[in-house]
Order: structure tokens, then C-alpha cells, then sequence
């Protein structure tokens, strides 16, 4: 019987994209929803980027983290992530989502355990 299982996950062979091509590339993180723009970038212009094989980093504050990205295979309007990093060198992780609205990406984040908050970006580039 457990070989009739199916999952919702498939294999993707090498060199094929599993993240759509209006999230890839790296974008300016303009806003983050509770947080003045001297702490955005306190440490330099805060950014994320994403590749077309689903990873990609963030950086904001004295945030930087790896991050882990998957379409949404419920809604292919999402994509959702996952993030390990640091803080001001303290191991942080979670989790958000982002959408397309326009030609800007809004989007969730959730620090384990802790706070979460919403962030706007506006597109850097399409690689």
C-alpha cells in the first residue's frame, strides 16, 4: 500500500526551475511594518534575493539569513520560505510568504517563537 502514496511534492531534475519568474531576482526591501528606515538599513541596503532553484538570502537590520523557497502548491500566487541566519550574531530562524501586487512584492515573516511582521520590496533586478 505505501507505494500508492502520493505527495504533493515532486522530483524536479537538475537545472530546472521550481520558483516562478516574477519572484527571482533581488529586490529592495523598502518597508518592514514596525521597524523606522535608519534600522532597515543599518547594516547596509536591506535586500532579498531568490534564485530559480529556490534559494536565496535576506538581509535587513543586522538581520542575514539563508533562505529556503517553495511555490505555494496550493496557490501558485504565493511563495512561501523558510530562513536561518543570524542576529547581531544570535541564530535566528522561521518562516514567510510573499506575493506580487503590481510590480511590488509584499509579504509576511515570522521569527520562531518571536515576533512577526509584514515588508514591502521593490525589484533590483530579474537574475
Amino acid at each position: 500500500m505505501a507505494d500508492k502514496t502520493f505527495h504533493l511534492v515532486s522530483y524536479v531534475p537538475p537545472g530546472k526551475a521550481i520558483i516562478k519568474k516574477p519572484f527571482v531576482g533581488e529586490w529592495r526591501i523598502t518597508e518592514l511594518q514596525g521597524f523606522d528606515a535608519e534600522y532597515v538599513d543599518l547594516c547596509g541596503p536591506a535586500k532579498l534575493k531568490i534564485s530559480t532553484r529556490g534559494t536565496g538570502r535576506m538581509n535587513f537590520g543586522a538581520v542575514e539569513v539563508e533562505l529556503d523557497c517553495k511555490m505555494d502548491d496550493l496557490d501558485q500566487r504565493a511563495l512561501r520560505f523558510s530562513f536561518e541566519g543570524g542576529d547581531e550574531g544570535d541564530a535566528i530562524c522561521g518562516r514567510g510568504y510573499c506575493l506580487i501586487e503590481n510590480d511590488e512584492m509584499v509579504g509576511r515573516i515570522f521569527r520562531h517563537l518571536s515576533d512577526d511582521f509584514g515588508f514591502k520590496a521593490k525589484r533590483l533586478s530579474k537574475k
